[in-house]
């Protein structure tokens, strides 16, 4: 991970993390937050209901899943979801910490859209 003074600012963007470990999710939230952005964490139909992720995509920016931490019913709603509110659809090959910085890192340096 960038030190301090190089890592990419969200510009307080919200995130909605849906899937993954939940023991991780305070972690990734510290690292979201470093960034100077926000993380939603949705549990991806274990216990919360998939039609709650219609309900917050008003209020995100960019979606991150991990694909072996999450159901394909939850993962087609979700690209649903993204075509739907035009927002960035960002799986995740593996549910780590790297994996997902490298991927946070890489969206927030990208341009933003028109």
């Amino acid at each position: 991970m960038p030190n301090e003074s190089q890592r990419p600012d969200l510009n307080g963007q919200r995130i909605l993390l849906v899937g993954g470990l939940l023991q991780r999710v305070s972690h990734l939230k510290r690292l979201v937050e470093s960034y100077n952005g926000r993380l939603i964490h949705h549990d991806g139909g274990m216990e919360e209901s998939l039609e709650r992720l219609d309900s917050l995509f008003g209020r995100v920016d960019a979606v991150i899943f991990p694909v072996n931490c999450v159901s394909h019913a939850a993962q087609g709603r979700l690209k649903r979801l993204c075509r739907r509110w035009d927002k960035p659809f960002l799986p995740l090959r593996r549910s780590g910490l790297s994996a997902f910085a490298e991927t946070l890192e890489s969206y927030a340096a990208r341009p933003p859209r028109a």
